[in-house]
C-alpha cells in the first residue's frame, strides 16, 4: 500500500500560535496574529528571501511526485509545466492528473511551498510564497484514493486490482529524469518494488536529487526514502524542535527542515484557502527539495552531487556560550562545516541561504547520502557503475557515514553475501566440496534477510500495511561516536551537533 504524511492538524481562518517547543531558543520568529504570516514562519527563519536574491530556482526543473493536483489555485496558476499520471480507473480508463478539492490538497500544498507565486485567498489575495518561486515545476500522481481491490489509496496499473504504487512511483521518478527534472520530491512512501532500485540509478545516472519524506513516523523510513543515495528529511518547529510525529534517533535521516505549523493550504467548504496550517514530514520535504534547487539555480555549473555537499556542510548553526546548537542559519564568526550526523537531525537543519553561501562548484562531486556498507540498495558499487562517465556525476560514491537505506529482499539485496562461497571454496585451495560452498552461502543470505526483517523498514512493513508498526523495530541504532546530548535530541529538543558538542571542529 502507498501512504503518505498527512496534514495533521489544520485551522481554518483563526490565529495560530507560535509553536510549542520544550526550549525558547533566542531570535526564533514571533507568532503574529495573521495566520497565514503565521504559518510562513520558516521562510524568515530560512532566509528565504536573501536566498532567493541569490537563487530562485531558475533554469531548474523540480519534479513532485504525489496525488493528483489542482493548478488552477492562485500560488499555482501557469507555475505547472506539465502533469501527468500512469494510473488507471477502477474501469481501465486513465486517472486524471488534475483534481479539485481535498483530493488534490496534498500535491498541490507541496508545490505551492516549492514555486508557490505568494498569489492566494487570504487578506489581501496572499497566498502561499515557494521556496523556489522560479524553478520549473513538473508533476506526477501516483496516489488516488480508493481505487485498489484493497480500499486504500494507491495506483492501479493493471486490470489485477492490485495497489502498484511502488511501481507507479519508479514509473514516475524514470520519467521525470526523461523530462528534465533535476531535482525529485517525493512526500509519499511505497511498498517496495525492485523497479524503485533501477529507477533510483537512472536517477543517479542523469545528475538528479531525489528528495523523500520520513513519513511522520518517529521511528521508520519506507520507500523510496529508504533507497540508498536519496535525501531523507524530517520535521522540525520554530524553535527548531523535532515535531511530535517527527522521525528521530534514525541513521537513516539525513536533514530536518521546517515542518511544524506551516501554511500549506488545503480545502474548504468554500474551495482552497491558502491559510490552512499543517504540520509534516511532507513540508519539509518540499521545502528542502525546492531550496536545494534554489542552491542550484545560483550555482548552474555544480552537479547535484556537489550541491548535496554545499548543504551537508552548510548546515545550520549558532553559536551558544562555548558551543554550536542547530540551527535555520548559520549565526555567529568561525562556525565549523559539519563533518558528521546528530542522532536526531541527521547532518542538521538544512539552511539553504547560507549553503548557496559555499563555493559549491570546488566541493567534491560524490553524494553524501550513499552508503558503501551494509545491506542496501542499490547499493554502492552498483551507483558507482551507474554514474560512471555520466554528465554531472561522479563514479565515486562513497560515505559510511550516512547508512540512508537498506533493501527489501531481492537479487540486488544479496549482493553483498555473494562472495560467500567463493571464499569457502579459496580457503580449501580449491578443493572444497560444491555442496558445502552453496550451503554457506545460503546461510549467509538467509542471515542478512533475517536481518533485513528484523532491523530494517524495508522489511515486512515494506509488504504489510504502511500503518502498522513493527516492535521489533531496531531504527534507534546509536552513532557510537555521538557526543551530544542524547536525552535532548530523543525528546526533540534543539541540540547540540555532535561533531561540535566541545566547541571544535573534528
Amino acid at each position: 500500500m502507498l501512504s503518505r504524511p498527512l496534514h495533521l492538524r489544520r485551522a481554518f481562518a483563526v490565529a495560530a500560535a507560535s509553536a510549542v517547543a520544550s526550549v525558547a531558543l533566542v531570535g526564533a520568529p514571533a507568532a503574529t496574529a495573521d495566520t497565514l504570516d503565521d504559518g510562513q514562519w520558516w521562510r524568515t527563519a530560512m532566509g528565504v528571501d536573501e536566498l532567493n536574491r541569490t537563487g530562485a530556482g531558475q533554469g531548474v526543473t523540480v519534479a513532485v511526485i504525489d496525488g493528483p493536483i489542482d493548478s488552477s489555485v492562485p500560488e499555482l496558476r501557469g507555475r505547472v509545466a506539465a502533469s501527468s499520471t500512469e494510473c488507471l480507473t477502477k474501469t481501465g480508463g486513465r486517472q486524471s492528473a488534475t483534481a479539485k478539492g481535498a483530493a488534490a490538497d496534498h500535491a498541490t500544498s507541496m508545490a505551492s511551498l516549492i514555486v508557490g507565486s505568494g498569489k492566494g485567498t487570504a487578506a489581501g489575495g496572499r497566498g502561499i510564497a515557494g521556496i523556489a518561486p522560479k524553478a520549473t515545476l513538473r508533476h506526477y500522481a501516483v496516489l488516488y484514493a480508493d481505487t485498489t481491490d484493497g480500499g486504500r489509496d494507491g495506483c492501479r496499473l493493471d486490470v489485477s486490482g492490485l495497489d502498484q504504487s511502488g511501481r507507479a512511483t519508479a514509473q514516475a521518478i524514470r520519467q521525470a529524469v526523461k523530462d528534465g527534472a533535476r531535482v525529485l520530491s517525493i512526500s509519499l512512501s511505497v511498498t517496495y518494488d525492485a523497479q524503485l532500485v533501477d529507477a533510483l540509478l537512472d536517477a543517479y545516472k542523469a545528475g538528479a536529487i531525489v528528495v523523500a519524506s520520513t513519513n511522520n513516523d518517529t521511528t521508520n523510513v519506507r520507500w523510496p526514502g529508504i533507497g540508498n543515495g536519496v535525501v531523507t528529511v524530517t520535521h522540525v518547529d520554530r524553535n527548531g524542535n523535532l515535531d511530535s510525529s517527527a522521525l528521530r534517533k534514525s541513521p537513516l535521516l539525513d536533514f530536518a527542515a521546517p515542518g511544524s505549523k506551516v501554511a500549506s493550504g488545503g480545502s474548504g467548504s468554500s474551495g482552497w484557502r491558502s491559510d490552512v496550517i499543517a504540520d509534516g514530514a511532507s513540508q519539509a520535504t518540499a521545502i528542502t527539495a525546492g531550496g536545494l534547487a534554489a542552491i542550484w539555480s545560483a550555482h548552474p555549473d555544480a552537479t547535484g552531487n556537489q550541491v548535496l555537499q554545499a548543504a551537508r556542510q552548510g548546515i545550520g548553526m549558532r553559536a551558544e556560550a562555548g558551543t554550536y546548537r542547530t540551527w535555520f542559519r548559520r549565526l555567529g564568526s568561525n562556525l565549523p562545516a559539519s563533518t558528521g550526523k546528530t542522532e536526531s537531525y541527521g547532518f542538521g537543519i538544512f539552511a539553504p541561504a547560507d549553503a548557496v553561501k559555499l563555493d559549491v562548484e570546488s566541493l567534491p562531486d560524490t553524494n553524501p547520502m550513499i552508503a558503501d556498507k551494509g545491506v542496501v540498495a542499490p547499493t554502492a558499487d552498483q551507483i558507482a557503475a551507474a554514474t560512471a562517465g555520466s554528465a554531472g556525476s561522479s563514479p565515486t560514491a562513497t560515505s559510511s557515514s550516512s547508512p540512508s537505506a537498506s533493501a527489501s529482499p531481492s537479487v540486488d539485496a544479496a549482493g553483498p553475501t555473494s562472495g560467500a562461497a567463493d571464499d569457502a571454496d579459496a580457503d580449501g585451495g580449491g578443493t572444497g566440496l560444491p555442496w558445502l560452498a552453496a550451503a554457506i552461502a545460503a546461510l549467509a543470505v538467509v542471515a542478512v534477510l533475517v536481518l533485513l526483517l528484523r532491523r530494517r523498514s524495508g522489511g515486512p512493513r515494506a509488504v504489510g500495511s504502511p500503518d502498522t508498526h513493527d516492535i521489533n523495530d531496531t531504527h534507534d541504532i546509536n552513532d557510537t561516536h555521538d557526543t551530544h546530548d542524547r536525552t535532548a535530541a530523543t525528546d526533540g529538543v534543539a541540540a547540540m551537533t555532535k561533531e561540535h558538542s566541545n566547541g571544535v571542529d573534528r
